[in-house]
């Protein structure tokens, strides 16, 4: 058998079809119409520690002297054209600075409104100057056991994300 050179199978163009069209991809239409309300979540606040000696050392390490910020990413979704949020509570915890991005790439300082631990949920708001896409709530007593859910989340949480100079008092540039 001949062998061949790898660069003589880079120049091969094989047909590509459209994953889109895949008969199993019966979720891409929705995560489609849906993505405009789901949001990323960061969160920014002087360490916790405990430990007095890895202050210290974070202190020491540290070149302008000030503690490294912790950072914690989730997501959420708009359910109110007014800027509120539905996230879970170990999303935000106890942090006084929380920064959301939308589906635009505009991000916004928000506040916390209220916050179960036991249950899990929080809502927040931002106070936005630009069009919003909630989504709408179900209701939980019209499901049955067993059937399909999607979780819809933002995984790309504030990657190179700059706003525009004087683009309003409560966004945020995170990079």
């Amino acid at each position: 058998m001949k062998s061949k050179k790898w660069s003589q199978y880079t120049r091969v163009k094989y047909p590509v079809s459209s994953s889109s069209l895949h008969p199993f991809n019966f979720f891409v239409p929705i995560v489609e119409r849906v993505q405009e309300g789901v949001v990323s979540i960061v969160t920014e606040d002087a360490p916790h520690s405990k430990d007095v000696d890895s202050l210290i050392r974070s202190l020491i390490d540290h070149e302008d002297n000030s503690p490294p910020m912790e950072r914690s990413f989730g997501s959420g979704f708009l359910f109110h054209p007014k800027g509120y949020i539905l996230t879970s509570e170990h999303v935000i915890g106890k942090s006084k600075n929380i920064f959301v991005k939308l589906y635009n790439g505009r991000v916004f300082e928000a506040k916390r409104i209220i916050a179960d631990r036991v249950r899990d949920y929080a809502v927040i708001k931002i106070d936005a100057d630009c069009k919003l896409y909630p989504l709408p709530l179900g209701n939980s007593s019209h499901t049955k056991v067993g059937e399909w859910v999607i979780s819809v989340g933002s995984p790309s949480v504030f990657k190179e994300t700059k706003n525009e100079p004087g683009s309003g008092p409560n966004t945020a540039q995170i990079e």
